[in-house]
């Protein structure tokens, strides 16, 4: 007698452990002719009465000619038309044992509406990858085991070769117990400031001979003498070329807790950050300010500086170990809104010209025991410079970073030089100011002089520079506003029929770059080199959302790019103790990108709240970061 049997169907989440049969009974088992429910009952404790040891199959029967086989396979594929379920095993479990899912019946597994124990594995012989198959050439040892993560994570960070470890393991001799900021030398001299590891006093004085040969020997100092263009102005000229402060003092509060006093700062003077915890009875504004508290009585070295409005960027000058120390500060313009009204495109992408200025403050120097050079709070910081231009703000500065020794003969010339200084203003061009101040002492005034043309000046077609580095003392990087890099020297400027420069429709008086070529497809905010340790190794970000490192030896094909981020660092600075790129994001953390693995960035530091800029250095292992809260 036929009669249709419903069959309870189970519902759970949770995963039961299967009934195993053995391979007799499944032959044996023909529940779709089940004329009954009594059979079904059979097949039941049959199925609960078995044995629990597990059974294996013979991969070469699956191919066989058994008849027993032939019996199997019809079943399941009428299993797969009739959608018959097993019978509930539990009564207070909801699950449901209809469905076997048709991955596993192609790996092989024979399931009639029961669960039973996944044998693919047994079928298909499936191999697992090796230890050593890893993607993108690199292996991840944070996904594998703890031992094996133990001895290939320095690896995969800071490479296997023993030099590099070696640098690595002396920079964390020499900074690990610096908490914050950087400590001064024991008298051992194995602690504090030095220089970096990998950047050997050998390749240093390569670098201060070699390097500068070009402008001390070879005339690119009297090239870029005759190119440069500029004229003194008065006070009364100059000061019209600095942004009109809205108030021309400043009134601070500052001092202990419970304490603090009033300070009146006016325009382009500073003030000892110590003034407010020395006790000193009250002053008159007629008072000089440079009068300083007793060594012994002070509790903080510091100075503020009134730069007359707000700072857009600021770059210390290198090479002055042992003399006056120079802070190039360039200043933020009021902001225009009629102007900027009648702006048809972006004032990003839109070249723009009026005055400007760019500050040389000068801080004096004392030295100290184990050949240490600090600065010297006896005295204030003095406004040295103001270099007058009208191209507009100066959006990024940069100094030369490559060491230099200068000639002896440079001390007894009138004018000796500072450095190179190469930056991006809102007119659209990169420039390279060769900084040169007069032999003239401290208590003069201000020097201001006014420059119509610079020691070298470029600009790429239909677009506008955005950011730049320095590659060597006489190479530069630059970012560009349609995502392209392009690169120039300064010394010799190649000439426009050389085959080793790009075809540019560039005007007469712009260079044409060594290399010029697409790196992003939108505005290239930052860029940074990975010098000392491989300078040829270069770093952009980009309003794209990607972060880039490209080897300049074969840009096309040699780089790698960071996941996509919803916040794009508008700076990037590399850390050589770290081996790595460092970045602040919205995210209230520091990122480390290491040259190793960029693709999977480190959280290395976090910070009080959405990061705005950075500042590593060359002697330390500290990194300062700006925060969004002030």
């Amino acid at each position: 007698m036929d009669t249709d049997v419903s069959l309870p169907v189970r519902k759970s989440s949770r995963k039961p452990q299967p009934k195993k049969l053995t391979h007799d009974e499944i032959t044996n088992l023909d529940i779709l002719n089940s004329a009954s429910e009594e059979d079904l009952e059979a097949w039941k404790n049959s199925a609960e009465s078995s044995s629990d040891e597990e059974f294996g199959f013979d991969p070469a029967a699956r191919d066989s000619d058994d008849p027993e086989e032939d019996v199997i396979s019809s079943v399941e594929a009428a299993s797969d038309s009739t959608g018959i379920a097993t019978p509930a095993q539990d009564t207070d479990d909801e699950a449901s044992y209809a469905g076997a899912t048709t991955h596993a019946r192609e790996e092989g597994d024979l399931l009639i509406g029961a669960r039973l124990k996944d044998y693919s594995h047994v079928y298909t012989k499936r191999k697992r990858p090796k230890a050593g198959t890893h993607t993108r050439g690199m292996a991840d040892p944070l996904r594998a085991s703890a031992k094996a993560a133990k001895g290939e994570y320095l690896g995969s960070l800071f490479g296997n070769a023993t030099q590099d470890l070696v640098h690595v393991a002396r920079s964390r001799d020499q900074w690990s117990e610096d908490v914050a900021l950087p400590r001064r030398p024991n008298d051992c001299g194995t602690r504090g400031m030095c220089h970096l590891f990998s950047h050997t006093a050998e390749k240093r004085k390569v670098e201060a001979t070699e390097g500068w040969d070009w402008y001390y020997n070879r005339g690119g100092r009297q090239r870029l003498e005759g190119v440069q263009q500029s004229q003194p102005l008065s006070p009364e000229e100059g000061i019209t070329y600095i942004p009109k402060a809205s108030h021309t003092q400043r009134t601070i509060f500052m001092g202990p807790y419970g304490s603090q006093s009033r300070f009146d700062l006016s325009a382009l003077q500073s003030m000892s950050i110590d003034e407010a915890w020395y006790r000193a009875p009250e002053r008159d504004g007629s008072e000089e300010r440079n009068s300083q508290p007793p060594r012994s009585q002070r509790r903080r070295e510091g100075w503020l500086l009134h730069v007359g409005t707000g700072v857009r960027c600021l770059d210390w000058a290198p090479n002055h170990a042992a003399g006056t120390q120079y802070l190039a500060i360039s200043t933020v313009q009021p902001k225009n809104n009629q102007n900027i009204g009648h702006l048809k495109f972006s004032p990003a992408f839109t070249a723009q010209s009026f005055p400007s200025s760019i500050q040389i403050w000068s801080f004096s120097t004392s030295q100290r025991p184990l050949n240490e050079t600090l600065l010297d709070a006896d005295y204030l910081p003095r406004l040295k410079m103001v270099i007058c231009t009208d191209w507009g703000d100066s959006k990024d500065l940069r100094w030369c970073p490559m060491p230099s020794v200068p000639e002896e003969c440079d001390q007894g010339e009138a004018r000796w030089p500072v450095g190179l200084l190469a930056g991006i203003w809102s007119d659209g061009h990169v420039r390279v100011l060769d900084i040169q101040l007069e032999q003239i002492d401290d208590t003069q005034d201000t020097q201001y002089l006014r420059y119509t043309s610079a020691a070298f000046s470029a600009k790429p077609p239909s677009t506008l520079c955005t950011s730049v580095t320095w590659l060597s003392p006489t190479e530069l990087a630059v970012g560009c506003a349609n995502g392209y890099l392009a690169i120039w020297s300064i010394y010799p400027p190649p000439p426009a029929s050389s085959p080793h420069t790009c075809s540019l429709a560039t005007s007469s008086s712009s260079p044409s770059p060594l290399l010029y070529y697409p790196l992003h497809p939108s505005y290239i905010l930052s860029l940074s080199t990975a010098y000392p340790i491989a300078p040829h190794l270069l770093a952009t970000s980009s309003a794209a959302g990607h972060l880039r490192l490209t080897s300049l030896r074969s840009p096309r094909t040699d780089y790698v790019l960071s996941p996509r981020m919803r916040h794009v660092p508008s700076q990037i600075h590399f850390s050589e103790p770290c081996h790595a790129f460092l970045t602040a994001d919205d995210n209230e953390s520091i990122k480390a990108w290491p040259l190793r693995r960029f693709f999977s960035p480190v959280n290395v530091a976090r910070i009080p709240s959405a990061g705005l800029c950075l500042a590593t250095g060359n002697f330390h292992a500290s990194v300062l970061a700006g925060c969004a809260d002030g």
